[in-house]
């Protein structure tokens, strides 16, 4: 009868051990994922990929057709619709995650505006309080700034460098481009943190920091050439039918009018 109980001990032990391994593994795996985000750049999207087992008991992911993996939303464009709610709360140096967002603004004039990231179940002390490791600096009242690097064109060679002069309100100048980590509260006591690339950036620029946007951007592109096709189409063929029309109505002749003078001379 000892034995036996020893025997349950040793194997509820054991379980228990590769439980706690497992969990360790698995907590290890999202922080590396949350930390490379924290980078804005496209090593997120390589962690993604690399831990997709761990992150999928959170949120589901999708893969593109060059094999990049991300973190879909319904809609990348629309307010409404660029954010999912996880499936169960992330936990993250004591913080939790609970949400993605990703915002995607193309401009005529001042070129592209992104901002990807996620929902924190906790306000603003709390994640300055947990992530004190990162340089948060007043954005406005609302915001907090970090990591803020410019991108000049006109450098050569071109790098990222440390940007100072990261102001609200202002837009990057044409042939730059800003990245920076943004704080910010939100409803409910909660808040979000941010990567932010905005600016003059060139699509081969842009698809490498963001892999994931690609095939979304190809297919809003080629549905939009479409449309503008359809368009022409249409007004074309509304211009040859007012022709038609115009060819098929009625001539009228008019006979020209002898005018005479009181004298009887004709003019």
């Amino acid at each position: 009868m000892l034995l036996k109980k020893l025997s349950v001990l040793v194997c509820a032990s054991f379980i228990s051990c590769i439980s706690f391994a497992q969990t360790n593994t698995e907590q290890r795996e999202t922080d590396k994922v949350i930390d490379t985000f924290l980078q804005c750049d496209n090593q997120f999207f390589e962690q993604l990929a690399k831990h997709q087992e761990s992150i999928n008991q959170y949120v589901d992911l999708a893969t593109t057709p060059e094999q990049v993996t991300y973190i879909p939303v319904k809609s990348i464009q629309n307010l409404d619709e660029n954010q999912v709610m996880f499936k169960k709360t992330l936990e993250y140096h004591g913080l939790k995650i609970i949400g993605y967002r990703n915002i995607y603004i193309p401009t005529s004039l001042y070129g592209y505006f992104l901002y990807w990231g996620f929902i924190f179940d906790n306000n603003e002390i709390e994640v300055k309080g947990a992530l004190n490791n990162i340089n948060w600096l007043p954005y406005n009242t609302n915001v907090y700034i970090a990591n803020s690097q410019i991108y000049d064109h006109k450098l050569n060679p071109a790098t990222w460098q440390d940007d100072p002069y990261a102001i609200d309100g202002v837009i990057p100048r044409i042939g730059t481009i800003n990245k920076a980590l943004y704080l910010e509260q939100v409803a409910n006591n909660q808040s979000s943190i941010f990567c932010s690339i905005q600016g003059d950036i060139e699509k081969k620029e842009l698809f490498v920091i963001r892999p994931d946007l690609k095939p979304i951007i190809e297919k809003q592109e080629a549905e939009l050439q479409e449309k503008i096709k359809a368009y022409k189409e249409k007004m074309q063929k509304k211009k040859e039918k007012q022709e038609q029309e115009q060819e098929q109505q009625p001539q009228t002749h008019i006979n020209p009018i002898e005018t005479t003078s009181k004298d009887g001379d004709n003019i």
